[in-house]
């Protein structure tokens, strides 16, 4: 008998029944080790069946469903959605964001457990392994520090828009028609200037350019007119709202600006443009769509002694911080 106390020699009755009780028992080990049943969660189960958490989320993975309490789903979404080194301020504000999505969600589904379809859980487990616990440490602090905290505009739950880093300015949502979100305003990142990754460029052939715009226009287009025509629209803040072409017949039709970006793989729809004989070329500044919370000029914030209630503040004009009972 070795130090484990199993005899690799001889198989008695006992011997059988732990391993029929191993084999039982396999589906929650293996949980358990990929965090499907850990300790945390078990917890959150038991607080949620004593009213202290009545949400849960059931996430589709590529093995099934997985249900979980809400906030321990948010301790995962932090991990996903924000870089792991960031200041712990700066995802306590993250973690409001993710919440006040989820209450917005469970308002239009009117109950009190959602289905949502999360890719990055299983990508998360493979790349995280052994060290997944350790990187939800902070993540789960962040959402324990702002339990049930949301935040709302005239005592509804804002969109709670967010995006990597700024061309220097956030984006106001009324120049992009739509005037629902008056919280989405104009904010001076000037700090996101400083990333590694505010600048990128891009080149595209002239073929493709064309191609890929006539791939979603619905009118009859002439090849050059794409290449030579197209109005393009941008906002106080330097991103793209539309371009704009008229058809043989003299119908106009629109593309969006994050469309547009999207068609060519632009980090953001904050470009300048300049076409080169046989291509495009794009300079583009920022990462994302602009609208809400910089992530990046919020890490910076934190960093230099601000709460995660001053960086919402600073972000969404005229909001509350509430509870979402």
């Amino acid at each position: 008998m070795n130090k484990n106390g199993i005899d690799s020699k001889k198989t008695n009755k006992r011997d059988a029944g732990s391993f029929l009780l191993f084999v039982f028992l396999l589906p929650y080990v293996c949980a358990c080790l990929w965090g499907h049943v850990g300790e945390e969660t078990e917890q959150l189960k038991r607080d949620s069946r004593n009213g202290q958490d009545a949400y849960t989320v059931k996430v589709t993975l590529e093995w099934g469903v997985w249900e979980l309490p809400a906030e321990e789903y948010l301790a995962y979404r932090l991990v996903l959605t924000m870089p792991e080194t960031y200041h712990l301020e700066a995802k306590k504000a993250q973690a409001v964001l993710l919440r006040t999505e989820l209450a917005v969600l469970y308002q239009e589904e009117g109950g009190r457990s959602i289905a949502v379809k999360e890719e990055g859980f299983s990508k998360f487990y493979r790349d995280a392994g052994e060290e997944a616990g350790e990187a939800l440490r902070e993540s789960r602090l962040a959402v324990e520090e702002t339990k049930g905290t949301i935040l709302t505009y005239r005592g509804e739950p804002i969109r709670a828009s967010y995006f990597k880093l700024s061309n220097g300015f956030t984006r106001e949502a009324k120049e992009s028609g739509e005037e629902e979100y008056p919280y989405l305003t104009k904010v001076d990142c000037t700090e996101d200037q400083t990333s590694s990754d505010y600048d990128s460029a891009v080149r595209v052939d002239k073929e493709t350019y064309i191609d890929e715009i006539l791939g979603i226009l619905k009118g009859n287009y002439d090849r050059e007119t794409i290449w030579e025509a197209g109005e393009f629209s941008f906002d106080e803040s330097g991103y793209m709202t539309k371009v704009s072409f008229r058809d043989e017949d003299e119908r106009a039709e629109e593309v969006d600006g994050e469309t547009f970006r999207h068609l060519f793989g632009l980090n953001s729809a904050s470009f300048t443009m300049k076409k080169e004989g046989a291509g495009v070329f794009f300079q583009v500044t920022g990462v994302g769509h602009g609208f809400g919370m910089s992530q990046f000029a919020s890490n910076c914030r934190a960093k230099n002694g601000q709460t995660y209630q001053e960086i919402l503040d600073s972000f969404f004009f005229q909001t509350e911080l509430a509870k979402f009972e």
